[in-house]
């Protein structure tokens, strides 16, 4: 009986022993798409109504800033730039490229897509670690099975909010990704707005269950705010963003849009109008914020596209205390004859969430641009390594 009870104390210390091991064990296992609840109470700056009329001096002297030119991990694809998009979160960095593909004609006079013998070049996304842009992985293959992209976007989402997200346009299905490129379908799909045949929606998660996004309407683009429900998906248009009598689709009115990270703002600058409003996440509030620019309103819809039109804003990008617009102000034809000679640059206007001008900065190279509140990070067409990157003045 003594024997018996040693034997019982023994087996329980051993497995009192164990449990830790155990327990580490299965968190590993977790699904990485979790995290650790680190959430922080974000306030934004006032919101006054009405319309403004700024002037480039309202953001105090031009900055001109220097590019850092960032080599990425050659451990990561190497690959030429083409529709590419950026996200930065947590300390990584999320790099969006359309896959080099070639065509060949067979004997019969059809066409076969030729892809590369290289898997990551075959993928859309790719993970890097910051701030070394250490390389992680590819992922978010070409195609139209399961899980594929054909065009795909990143998704922004606001601080309360885990996870990264990106949403393929084709199939109108919003995923949810981690840094090791699983993928996770959310359990629903959105649908066209009534009277629209195309659908190019820009999303922002502002929670599990709530959407923001700005998508095509009859004659015009509107702000959209979807609730998932229950099985269902419950959705209303909150604010057109048609203005002008002249302009009756949606090509004149293409543009960025933005949720905050606190979730109590929208932003929406338009590309052919130098126009930006910010408003309220219920779009109560507004702040149309004008320069004195012509705009399209001597242009039909068609010529709104041409390449001698000019391009106002061609980018968005939120931090907590400030949104980032990338503007040109220049048409496609200048731009091409600039970046031609070498001579390439682009403009980024910082402002609060209240609408009010902050910095307004020049960047010595042309490409898109995001900004974590730190650096302005840009991707450059014309370049095999194609990263750049500007310390934002007063940051290390």
């Amino acid at each position: 009986m003594k024997h018996l009870l040693y034997i019982i104390l023994f087996s329980l210390l051993c497995l009192s022993a164990c449990k830790p091991r155990a327990e580490k064990g299965q968190q590993g296992e977790t699904d990485t798409l979790s995290v650790a609840d680190t959430r922080k109470v974000i306030t934004d700056v006032p919101l006054v109504e009405g319309s403004v009329t700024l002037k480039e001096e309202d953001f105090g002297q031009l900055i001109e800033l220097a590019g850092r030119h960032q080599i990425l991990d050659e451990e990561g694809p190497i690959f030429k730039m083409a529709e590419p998009e950026m996200l930065v979160r947590d300390g990584y960095f999320l790099l969006q490229n359309r896959p080099a593909v070639s065509y060949t004609r067979r004997s019969d006079g059809t066409v076969e897509v030729v892809r590369p013998d290289d898997e990551g070049l075959n993928c859309f996304f790719h993970w890097y670690r910051l701030p070394d842009f250490s390389y992680i992985t590819s992922f978010g293959m070409g195609g139209n099975g399961p899980n594929e992209f054909n065009f795909p976007h990143l998704v922004p989402s606001c601080a309360s909010v885990d996870g990264t997200y990106l949403y393929e346009t084709t199939a109108m299905q919003l995923y949810e990704t981690d840094t090791v490129g699983n993928l996770k379908p959310c359990p629903f799909t959105f649908k066209s707005m009534k009277g629209t045949s195309y659908s190019d929606r820009q999303i922002c998660v502002a929670s599990l269950d709530t959407f923001y996004y700005v998508d095509n309407i009859p004659r015009g683009k509107a702000i959209i705010r979807t609730v998932y429900q229950g099985d269902s998906l419950q959705t209303e248009q909150i604010y057109n963003l048609a203005f002008s009598k002249k302009h009756r689709s949606w090509s004149p009115y293409i543009g960025d849009f933005i949720v905050s990270p606190s979730g109590n703002r929208m932003v929406y600058a338009y590309k052919y109008f130098r126009k930006v409003l910010v408003m309220d996440k219920s779009a109560q509030t507004v702040r149309d914020i004008n320069f004195e620019a012509d705009g399209v309103e001597a242009k039909n819809d068609v010529l709104t596209l041409g390449p001698d039109n000019i391009t106002y804003y061609w980018g968005i990008s939120a931090t907590d205390d400030y949104f980032f617009l990338t503007y040109s102000g220049r048409t496609p034809i200048q731009v091409t004859r600039e970046n031609g000679k070498g001579d390439g640059y682009i403009f980024v206007e910082q402002y609060d969430w209240g609408g009010n001008p902050v910095a307004r900065y020049k960047l010595d190279h042309w490409g898109r641009v995001i900004s974590d509140g730190e650096q302005l990070y840009q991707v450059c067409y014309m370049y095999d390594d194609p990263l750049f990157l500007y310390t934002l003045p007063g940051k290390k």
